[in-house]
């Protein structure tokens, strides 16, 4: 049976330099927890929606209803700070694609290098 996830809008700030770690828990239409069993996530930030550079991919993991999605430190120091567009989709076994969150990112430039 087919999960129908209610998106969430979130916005973050990330210090560049520093690992860069949020969990967001899935949440059903009526604002109950959604347990995830199968399927994967995968999440991207960008500068605009339409942006192909300054890509970045977060790594995603699924743990019950939570999605964590996160940088190191050494990929987020190599982010320019600014304001960055994001989301995390997740994608069901049978092809289903729905997004989890989405949101922006500021990210905060680092002084100590």
């Amino acid at each position: 049976m087919a999960l129908t996830l209610q998106k969430q809008t979130l916005n973050f700030v990330l210090d560049q330099g520093c690992t860069f770690s949020k969990v967001v828990t899935a949440k059903d239409t009526a604002g109950a927890n959604v347990t995830i069993s199968t399927g994967t996530t995968a999440g991207k930030m960008r500068q605009s929606y339409h942006s192909s550079n300054n890509v970045h991919a977060f790594t995603t993991v699924i743990e019950g209803s939570n999605v964590t999605f996160s940088l190191t430190s050494t990929e987020t120091t190599a982010i320019l700070d600014g304001n960055y567009v994001f989301d995390v989709e997740y994608t069901q076994a049978g092809g289903d694609i729905e997004r989890v969150v989405e949101g922006l990112i500021t990210v905060s430039p680092e002084a100590t290098k």
